[in-house]
């Protein structure tokens, strides 16, 4: 099946250690740059750390708007005087209200996402950790 000249060229390719392939063990070497960028990195690791934590209370701002929602809607009911006006103004009060529940819903799932995102940063920052200077 195989020739003596196909078998010599099975085994020079396998003899070639020099070469990268899909199944090696080991990574590429890092370049300058990819070490410097990791220095880098690792000096700015806590304003990471700003992103992910968020600077705004999203729970507190979903309460505002909440509580924006349903004074609007207090405020329209008492005011409507005109049978047309007031079905308008229910219609439209009752799509931002479904409105409004999405955004609860939304700011919820947000939240529960932004606790698993800083436990993963903690995490990613202890291992950091024991072997780099983390700033």
């Amino acid at each position: 099946m195989f020739s003596n000249k196909n078998l010599n060229k099975i085994i020079s390719l396998l003899n070639e250690s020099d070469k990268q392939t899909v199944f090696s063990d080991q990574p590429e070497p890092l370049s300058i740059d990819d070490k410097r960028y990791f220095a880098e990195s690792l000096k700015q690791y806590s304003q990471f750390g700003e992103t992910i934590y968020g600077r705004e209370n999203l729970q507190e701002i979903v309460e505002r708007i909440t509580k924006m929602v349903e004074t609007a809607k207090r405020m329209v009911t008492e005011t409507q005087d005109d049978v047309v006006d007031s079905v308008n103004a229910g219609r439209h009060m009752k799509l931002m209200d479904a409105a409004c529940k999405d955004l609860q819903k939304s700011a919820n799932e947000i939240m529960i996402h932004e606790r698993r995102m800083s436990a993963a940063y903690e995490d990613i920052a202890e291992g950091l950790k024991k072997y780099y200077d983390v700033q």
